[in-house]
């Protein structure tokens, strides 16, 4: 009996170790082939970093250039632009007059670069009106988008060209050292999805645009047509932005209408990295989803127009602001989750 016992127990073990055996080579199989297959996909990630001519490290990175933190990934193959912090007014993109003849030069505007790198705008009359255009990469030609048809923009998708500024993300540092109006009533202003705005070509100045007021305050404005406002509710969530660094981001991208994805809506946000550091808080945002604005059809659009297009000029604005330092300005395309 012990002896059947003990054959018994012998037989069980070596099945045991067999089983172990199986099973450290099924292990030791999945593990080889995990290497492979990570070796595979990483010469498939390098090929697709090379097709798309943007460093890996560039493209996967949570930041920017500057070392700002992203909201959203930078669109593959997408327009960007950094302002030269080294000398603003050595880039071909970067107009910091607006729509001066001079590219150089406004009597009324005087640029100084600080101790610390960051730079200096005064201005020498009260309005201080400030309008620092960029072009993409291809320039402003407005000979290639006439006529001004919203309708037909609205189908074509742009202005000007496919490279034109429509889901971007904007991004600027500033601080306020003196202002001319109520803290309520002045504002920086980043907008995208035009051209010029001027009183002679009406339907090409149109915009979304994102406002945070010196007050701290936000909200954000239509511009149907060059001038023709249409804004959300004010909302107050901040302190005054006066003598103090802050971060403010304007986003603007496109979307499929839930409820009918045949159709796009529009998407602002409003992000401040209120305290300078590098903390992103989402303070505002609107969908505009039609039944904004009333008077789109002046330009040959809807009645609620929705600007879906993209346009060759992205701006940073402010006005009655008459000391302002800033640093740091970029725009991305962005590739929206």
């Amino acid at each position: 009996m012990e002896s059947l016992v003990y054959d018994i127990s012998l037989f069980l073990l070596l099945i045991l170790l067999c089983l172990i055996f199986q099973i450290d080579n099924i292990l030791l199989d999945n593990i080889v082939f995990a290497k492979i297959d990570d070796r595979d996909s990483k010469d498939d990630e390098d090929d697709y970093f090379k097709s798309t001519n943007i460093p890996s490290s560039q493209l996967l990175s949570k930041y920017d250039k500057f070392g700002i933190e992203k909201i959203y990934p930078s669109k593959i193959g997408g327009e960007e632009w950094f302002i030269n912090m080294d000398n603003i007014f050595d880039d071909n993109q970067f107009y910091p007059f607006g729509v001066s003849d001079s590219k150089f030069e406004d009597f009324n505007l005087k640029f100084i670069k600080n101790d610390d790198g960051s730079w200096n705008l005064k201005s020498t009359d009260n309005l201080a009106k400030v309008r620092m255009n960029i072009h993409t990469s291809e320039g402003y030609h407005p000979e290639q988008f006439e006529p001004l048809d919203h309708s037909e923009l609205e189908e074509k998708g742009y202005m000007q060209s496919e490279k034109d500024w429509k889901n971007v993300e904007m991004t600027g540092y500033i601080k306020l050292n003196n202002n001319n109006i109520p803290l309520s009533e002045g504002r920086f202003t980043w907008y995208a999805r035009g051209g010029h705005h001027t009183e002679s070509e009406p339907c090409e100045g149109v915009a979304y645009k994102g406002d945070i007021f010196f007050s701290g305050d936000t909200r954000f404005a239509k511009e149907q047509w060059h001038v023709s406002y249409f804004f959300t509710d004010i909302k107050s969530d901040l302190k005054s932005i006066k003598g103090k660094w802050i971060g403010y981001k304007f986003v603007l991208y496109n979307l499929e209408n839930p409820s009918d994805p045949s159709k796009t809506i529009v998407k602002m946000e409003s992000w401040v990295d209120y305290n300078n550091n590098g903390k992103w808080v989402k303070i505002n945002e609107y969908i505009d989803k039609g039944k904004w604005g009333d008077s789109g059809k002046k330009c040959d659009g809807k009645k609620d127009q929705l600007i879906t297009w993209g346009g060759p000029i992205a701006t940073f604005r402010w006005d009655k602001a008459d000391d302002v330092d800033f640093k740091n300005f970029s725009i991305r395309e962005i590739q929206p989750s």
